[in-house]
């Protein structure tokens, strides 16, 4: 049986990641989450799944906290890993504090980078990492614009780890995407955000399914294209 970990289960994008992994025959699905009291849809999901998915507490800033969420995986063999947990980050430039970058940086480059580092053993050989990013990471469409500032920065440092991933996996052929998700309508991208969570998971599936070693490390939108980094 293929195994999914996904981080930032219990709402949004995660959830619907999770749902749809949950769907598929032959798979389980880890979901991991910092709060699992409050996900009544996760809880849902897990009751109907027949044992196939497994919701685990986490806060992935906390060292400690990775280190007992790869206890409690044991021996599984991770064939995909969704780092999909995230942060908005809204402070922008003249408000900044250092407790703001510390925080936004903690959970959208920090804790990709040190739970991928601790389930590295038990990453498939074959398998795929997928770092959810954004656009807002890419150093080439920041050029006009001043918004989304620490988000941005937390980005593109997830941006360099996802290439520095693919050329430290390519020998245990092992794929890494860095993906972005689109503008969706969570509770993250707001009410008048551009797609769906639907429109946005599915798409997302998709590219992950094509992903192959000969792809490894690049930076692609939900729909499939491209994004310039």
């Amino acid at each position: 049986m293929a195994t999914a970990l996904i981080t930032g289960a219990n709402r949004g994008i995660g959830l619907a990641l999770t749902s749809r992994y949950a769907a598929r025959p032959g798979t389980q699905v880890l979901a991991v989450a910092r709060d699992l009291e409050t996900s009544a849809d996760l809880h849902a999901l897990v009751s109907s799944s027949n044992g196939r998915v497994r919701a685990l507490q986490a806060d992935l800033t906390s060292t400690e906290s990775i280190e007992q969420l790869t206890r409690a995986i044991g021996e599984t063999s991770i064939d995909l890993l969704i780092n999909n947990a995230g942060a908005p980050g809204r402070a922008e430039f003249g408000e900044v504090t250092a407790q703001d970058v510390a925080d936004v940086f903690a959970i959208n480059a920090f804790a990709p980078l040190l739970l991928t580092q601790a389930l590295r053993s038990r990453l498939a050989r074959g398998g795929k990492v997928v770092n959810i990013t954004s656009v807002l990471g890419s150093l080439a469409n920041a050029k006009d614009s001043d918004h989304y500032l620490i988000y941005g920065m937390s980005k593109a440092a997830l941006n360099m780890f996802s290439v520095k991933l693919a050329a430290t996996l390519r020998a245990h052929d092992i794929a890494v995407l860095a993906l972005h998700p689109g503008w969706v309508q969570t509770r993250m991208g707001g009410e008048g955000a551009a797609i769906s969570v639907d429109t946005s998971a599915d798409g997302m599936v998709r590219v992950i399914d094509g992903l192959d070693i000969a792809h490894s490390g690049a930076y692609l939108a939900y729909d499939g294209n491209p994004i310039p980094w």
